[in-house]
């Protein structure tokens, strides 16, 4: 049998994987370099703000002792001193993985000197409901840690608790120097449904939602009407003009027949169009007017009776308006029925 037949399928298996990731990881390991050197380089100027989370993306794409002791250095130097001694320690712990014992040393004398100025936030949780969820800043906080005080960095924190059924409850604090101590007491959350009746619940006296829609509809009814009278005046305009020319119509050819005024014809085109213009916007004004004073005359009353929870008796029905075309077939008619 030649050695490829000795090969387990296991190993080959995994020798294609580490074959396939090569590039990827080759990949991070140079972007990871590129962020250490940029984030060096900031923080050599003083930028503290902008390095640390470069040194950070660093450590996340290839995580090492040196560059854990980096961003410490730079999370101290950005007073985020607990972010700082966090990371101190993971260093120390990096840095025995390597049997680095200087680096080892490094970072735990420095997390030891950070550890009594250190601000603490303690979360108590009174009365933990079923399957409640208790965050800080945004990141999931475990019932172990609940009670305990956890170093923090100096700034504003805000903690969150929700649960399935029950009402949310959210507040933050200030830690504003090092050293301080500071505690949250989540409550206990009230059920959603208590919540939302007592919000939803209408107190007495007060009038329904048909209030607002008939304080639309009126509005609307008053828009419409406008542009209904805005089309009746255009319309008796228009008629005006057309009567004007007509008349210069006739006054330049009176007698029936061909006529050989250029201005007569001209007067008598003009004439046309401008009928044509009244006679439309006459009809379009005058169902714009019916239409408008219909949707204000039958809005809901903004100031009749009190919201009820009492049922509208069963005879109770619903305002209906209906357009049909007026008898005779004639154009540009119609009707507006109405049921109340």
């Amino acid at each position: 049998m030649s050695s490829l037949g000795r090969i387990s399928p296991f190993t080959i298996t995994l020798a294609a994987i580490l074959l396939r990731s090569a590039p990827a990881l080759a990949g991070n390991e140079a972007a990871a370099e590129a962020l250490f050197l940029e984030a060096k380089r900031l923080a050599a100027e003083g930028k503290f703000a902008d390095a640390c989370p470069k040194f950070a993306e660093s450590n996340r794409l290839d995580r090492g002792a040196g560059t854990l002791l980096h961003l410490g250095d730079c999370y101290e130097k950005n007073h985020q001193l607990a972010s700082a001694w966090a990371t101190y320690r993971e260093a120390a712990s990096a840095a025995q993985g390597l049997n680095r014992a200087d680096w080892e040393k490094i970072a735990s004398t420095r997390a030891a000197a950070l550890e009594p100025k250190l601000a603490k936030l303690t979360i108590r949780v009174v009365e933990p409901a079923d399957k409640i969820e208790v965050s800080r800043d945004g990141a999931p906080t475990s019932p172990a840690s609940w009670g305990v005080p956890i170093p923090v960095d100096v700034g504003t924190h805000t903690v969150q608790a929700t649960a399935p059924g029950r009402r949310a409850f959210t507040t933050s604090v200030a830690i504003n120097n090092d050293g301080d101590r500071d505690e949250i007491v989540v409550p206990k959350l009230p059920p959603q449904s208590a919540g939302n009746a007592s919000a939803t619940r209408p107190p007495a006296g007060a009038f329904t939602s048909s209030d607002g829609a008939g304080s639309s509809q009126r509005t609307i009814g008053f828009v419409v009407g406008g542009v209904g009278v805005v089309g009746l005046i255009g319309g008796a305009v228009t008629g005006l003009i057309a009567i004007g020319k007509n008349n210069d119509s006739n006054k330049a050819c009176p007698n029936d027949g061909a006529c050989a005024s250029r201005d007569a014809v001209d007067a008598a085109d003009g004439a046309r169009k401008f009928g044509t213009i009244s006679t439309i916007a006459f009809i379009a004004g005058g169902v714009g007017t019916a239409l408008g004073a219909v949707l204000v005359l039958t809005a809901p009353s903004s100031s009749s009776e009190p919201a009820s929870t009492t049922p509208k008796p069963a005879t109770a029905r619903a305002r209906t308006l209906r357009f049909v075309p007026s008898a005779g077939g004639q154009s540009g008619g119609m009707s507006v029925l109405g049921v109340f």
